[in-house]
Formats: C-alpha cells, structure tokens, sequence
C-alpha cells in the first residue's frame, strides 16, 4: 500500500512524502542533475588547494571563473556522493542553495575569501554551535577579532577592510553568540562532480 502525504503551509506545497512499508522516499533527494566528472584543468587547479574536511567530506573552497566570464570567489568543489551523504538534498533541489555546472567552468584557484583550511577544520571538528548554524570568532595577527555566524559550511567569511587569510592566526570555535558585530558568512555556490 502506497499513500501520497503532502505537508503545505497556506496553501503551497512545502515536499511530499511518499510511505511504503519499512521505507520513506522523499522528493528532495530525487537527482535532476546528472554531474560531470572533474575535467583535467579543474583536477590539476585542485591539486594546488589544500581542502577542508568535515568528519569524510572534503570542501574544496575555490575561486571559479565560468566560461560566460563571470567569477565568483566563494565556490565549493565537492564530490556529489560524500555531499549527499552529509547534506541530505542536491543544491538544485534546495532553494537555500546556489549552484553551478562544473562544465560551465574555466579556471579554478584558491579563494581569496576563504578561511585557511587549518582553521576551518578546527571548526569542523568542534560541531555546530546550535542545531543548523556555527558561531566562531576569528582572531588576526594585529590582536583584533571578528565573530561570525553561519550555517554548516564554514569556510567563507567576510573579512575586515585590510584583512584576509593570511592575517588569521586563531579560531575560537562557539564563541560570539552575544558579539553585537557578529556578521554572516559569504554567499556561496556549490558545485558537484561525479567521482
């Protein structure tokens, strides 16, 4: 037996579910997309950024330049199976997420708005501050600290005028939760390949 549950608030559709015995299905995780494989140009730009990880899955936070010319310098490079493990949704599917075609790439390099992979780990491996978000402050050479709050993804943030990965030297993991300058991380794009 089969039975279509549509949950909606005032009237739009939010997902259905469809129930059969032992097993949920749901509409969320159903591919749209079929991902490419990493092209040669994008796995030797690769091979010079030193990944995040968080628990099995590594981000690859890149600067992308597309073949239209536009650039955007807060993309995540990520293999689509560990993604979908761990975010439970394909970003084409989420309307909270932005995505790209990796065959709509040209040139990839290490972003200029990333958080410096040590530091972004150390915040990976102390978990999310709240259910759905991290709060962290970063620290910079000169002594001044900046707080942020974001989701899971971590690795972009908005730096101070002046400052940028190479003046981090520490992170305090759950720490800024009251910081009246807390700022939000950087928009992002994700884009996904076939391994």
């Amino acid at each position: 037996m089969v039975r279509r549950i549509t949950f909606s608030v005032q009237g739009d559709v939010i997902y259905e579910l469809e129930s059969a015995p032992g097993m949920w299905q749901e509409q969320l995780l159903e591919k749209h997309v079929t991902y490419s494989p990493l092209p040669p140009h994008v796995q030797e730009a690769l091979k010079g950024i030193e990944p995040s990880h968080d628990g099995e899955l590594l981000y690859y936070p890149c600067r992308a330049v597309l073949k239209s010319g536009e650039a955007c310098d807060t993309v995540y490079i990520v293999s689509e199976n560990p993604y979908i493990k761990y975010w439970g949704v394909y970003p084409e599917n989420d309307r909270g997420k932005r995505w790209i075609k990796m065959e709509d790439i040209a040139e990839v390099a290490e972003s200029p708005l990333r958080l410096p992979a040590q530091f972004a780990n150390e915040i990976y491996r102390n978990g999310e501050s709240g259910m759905g978000y991290t709060i962290f402050t970063v620290v910079f050479s000169d002594g001044s600290r900046q707080a942020y709050g974001m989701g899971n993804a971590v690795d972009f943030v908005r730096y101070p005028n002046g400052k940028g990965p190479r003046n981090v030297v520490a992170v305090i993991p759950h720490e800024g939760r009251n910081d009246t300058t807390r700022v939000d991380g950087s928009d992002y794009c994700w884009c996904l390949y076939s391994a």
